[in-house]
């Protein structure tokens, strides 16, 4: 028997995604376009925070590379809108740090269903704990 293809989950949210490697930004890019998302592109912090000053309010989602401090970026930009979640890209040498923190993350190279699955995840849970978080009706 043979197994059941996986299917990549969909979204309708707007991530910022910012990777300083073209390959990776734009790979990821066309599959979350692909998969209904919104994708701002930035290719360093500068165009991050540009991005970000013009679209913070639409951002729902902060896709950031782990390696060259984009930890750093992500604790600036959150600062401003604390609501919003990151999901960090990493290699293997930037994976340590992520894990120790315990910080959500995904390693390259990865899948459609890959990519797709950890931001669908990562945004899932930013509502789960909006709602729990809350009174009760």
């Amino acid at each position: 028997m043979l197994p059941t293809p996986r299917v990549a989950p969909r979204g309708s949210e707007t991530i910022l995604l910012m990777d300083t490697d073209p390959q990776t930004r734009k790979l990821a890019a066309f599959m979350l376009g692909k998969q209904g998302y919104t994708v701002l592109e930035a290719r360093n912090r500068v165009e991050a925070f540009a991005l970000f000053d013009r679209r913070a309010a639409d951002v729902e989602l902060l896709l950031l590379e782990a390696k060259g401090r984009g930890w750093e970026l992500a604790e600036e930009l959150t600062r401003y809108h604390l609501r919003v979640p990151v999901l960090f890209i990493c290699g293997a040498r930037g994976a340590q740090f992520v894990v120790e923190q315990g910080l959500p993350f995904l390693r390259k190279p990865f899948t459609m269903c890959e990519i797709a699955g950890k931001v669908r995840e990562v945004l899932d849970s930013r509502i789960e704990k909006v709602m729990t978080t809350g009174d009760s009706f």
